[in-house]
């Protein structure tokens, strides 16, 4: 038989010598009492304003207040259209989103998202923007040293 060229030899792509690093979400560097943050989001559920969620940058819901249907999919919708503005917005700070039945408001804290629901067109959108900075100031610096 006919042995192949010495340089013929498939050699490893340099990156399989490299160790992995692990992504974002496989290590944090600290943990969140989840239970304090649903009581920061649900104290600022008032009349007007039916929910408010935290997700991680893909959509992955971490905790709710108030009352709402199908967070899972809002959120996962919410970190789609967040994160198609981001590429182009590289300093994105709030959203607002407006849907059949009212105003989604977003903001970024870390790698995290805050969304709140205002379950009207009436509601003030100063107002909605006010209450989730108000979060984004409570849960900056605790959800900034997670990852």
């Amino acid at each position: 038989p006919i042995s192949p060229h010495p340089s013929a030899t498939p050699t490893p792509p340099s990156s399989a010598l490299v160790p992995r690093t692990l992504t974002m979400e496989s290590e944090p560097k600290a943990f969140v009492n989840w239970q304090k943050v649903q009581e920061i989001l649900a104290k600022e559920i008032t009349a007007g304003v039916s929910s408010a969620l935290l997700f991680n940058s893909k959509g992955a819901l971490l905790t709710s207040a108030g009352d709402i249907k199908n967070e899972h999919i809002i959120s996962a919708l919410t970190a789609n259209i967040w994160r198609s503005y981001a590429d182009t917005q590289k300093k994105l700070k709030f959203m607002l989103i407006l849907c059949e039945d009212g105003k989604l408001g977003v903001a970024g804290v870390g790698a995290f998202r805050i969304c709140m629901y205002s379950n009207g067109f009436n509601y003030p959108l100063g107002l909605l923007k006010a209450k989730i900075e108000r979060i984004v100031a409570k849960l900056d610096k605790p959800l900034s040293s997670v990852y």
